[in-house]
């Protein structure tokens, strides 16, 4: 009987042993968990902090049980120690009896996905400074929420996780404070485009841009101010989020090929340098069909997609992973933002021929009720007209597009074509030309 051994138990790792176990009903399957809690969608974790999603439970896939009933061995709270790629062998601490043993394996999935970065300044002591990246992170930030009667919290990081947790923290009446490093929020999309969220925001969120956090003032352990290299800033709150780092130091010398970051280089069937390794996930790397190289996005839709594959690679399939474009939306309030591909700076970064245009475009038919205004900007080759990329920002209708421009750009059509696509059309959805074809129809 073949034993595969998974290391990670949420998106991919789950993903993958669950297909895996469809195509293969007699091989031994076995998934370590770090954590207390498997197969969850974290990109949930905002909306059930601000009450949306009412239950923990709510965000939970499947349960241990359920996957015990299909045959596969799911053992939480027990984290590697050390993986042996000669013997095929890995040490395994089970956390709460702190025992160590030793499992062997036929297959290995490295599937442990991504941490928050926790800058010198965040102690673990400090009871009302908090990440959110795990479940049990977002359990305790509601606790925190629904106890503590406070009014000031300053979220620093104004990435992606950042930007949710300013909507979260409105909905629950907070004051709202954004300290970023850089002199942007949302730095994967381009400053222009960034702008118009800065500005539609400034009214309710107090922006401090380009500033860097130096040290948090705290009195027995709880923070009362955040002070920075321009000043210092009242608080009841502290949430960090200034990125995320691979969870792959436990393995960084056993001859894994990785990215700076820490990211496992994977090829196209997911397999790493090493024999009968794979990697898939946040901790792993996808090919860019854009900037052909690998690159490490940490998006719930590829760690699943990515699951899902190695699953049938496990099983003996021959299957591969065509690529990314980290196509992503989020929701900011009334604001939906979204971008596919590449943006003008990483163009200009990974030197491609370019041009870009910025139109804006409604949501659907002017004349009828509740047409919203959408900001499109697109970035193509200058002579061929092929799409490189798309990002978006608007109060309605966002979403649906960026899906046709990823489309677009993974088939790398041209705007002309794009232009000449049968998109529906009813007056209550979309204008005769549609924002898409708007914006395709102006970049020539």
């Amino acid at each position: 009987m073949e034993r595969v051994l998974i290391i990670g138990g949420v998106a991919a790792g789950m993903s993958a042993a669950s297909q895996l176990r469809r195509l293969n009903k007699s091989a031994e399957i076995i998934v370590f968990e770090k954590g207390e809690d498997v197969s969850y969608g974290a990109c949930g974790l905002p909306y059930y902090i601000s009450g949306v999603t009412k239950s923990h439970e709510d965000l939970i896939a499947r349960t241990l049980i359920e996957f015990e009933e299909r045959g596969i061995q799911v053992y939480t709270q027990h984290e590697v120690q050390q993986v042996d790629v000669h013997k095929r062998e890995m040490i395994v601490l089970d956390v709460t009896k702190q025992k160590e043993k030793v499992y062997t394996y036929d297959k290995l999935l490295i599937a442990t996905g991504a941490s928050a970065i926790l800058p010198p300044f965040v102690k673990a002591e400090f009871e009302n400074v908090f990440t959110l990246k795990t479940l049990e992170d977002g359990k305790r930030m509601r606790a925190f929420f629904e106890k503590e009667q406070i009014e000031r919290v300053t979220i620093i990081g104004g990435g992606y996780i950042g930007l949710e947790l300013v909507e979260t923290m409105l909905e629950l009446g907070k004051s709202v404070r954004v300290v970023e490093l850089n002199e942007q929020i949302l730095t994967t999309l381009d400053a222009d485009v960034a702008k118009i969220i800065q500005d539609t925001l400034r009214d309710r969120v107090d922006f401090h841009l380009g500033e860097e956090v130096q040290h948090l003032i705290n009195d027995n352990n709880r923070v009362t101010a955040v002070k920075t290299d321009k000043g210092t800033y009242q608080t009841d709150a502290v949430i960090v989020n200034v990125g995320i780092r691979p969870n792959t130091q436990f393995v960084k010398d056993i001859g894994l090929n990785m990215l700076p970051n820490g990211a496992i280089i994977v090829n196209q069937f997911m397999e790493t340098n090493i024999p009968h390794v794979y990697a898939a996930g946040d901790c792993a790397t996808s090919h860019h069909l854009v900037l052909k190289k690998p690159v490490n996005i940490a998006l719930g839709t590829i760690a699943n997609k990515q699951g899902k594959l190695v699953g049938d690679n496990l099983a003996g399939q021959c299957r591969k992973f065509p690529g990314v474009l980290g196509t992503s939306v989020i929701k900011i309030v009334e604001l939906e933002v979204a971008k596919t591909g590449v943006s003008e700076k990483e163009a200009k970064e990974a030197e491609i021929p370019y041009k870009t245009i910025t139109v804006d475009a409604n949501s659907h038919a002017s004349y009828y009720p509740g047409a919203k205004r959408m900001t499109i900007k697109l970035v193509y080759h200058p002579e061929t007209l092929v799409l490189y990329g798309a990002q978006m920002v608007g109060e309605k209708g966002v979403a649906k597009r960026i899906d046709v421009f990823a489309t677009a750009v993974t088939n790398e059509m041209t705007t002309e074509e794009i232009t000449l696509l049968d998109l529906s059309y009813a007056p209550p959805f979309a204008s005769v030309w549609d924002a898409v074809q708007v914006a395709t129809r102006k970049a020539k």
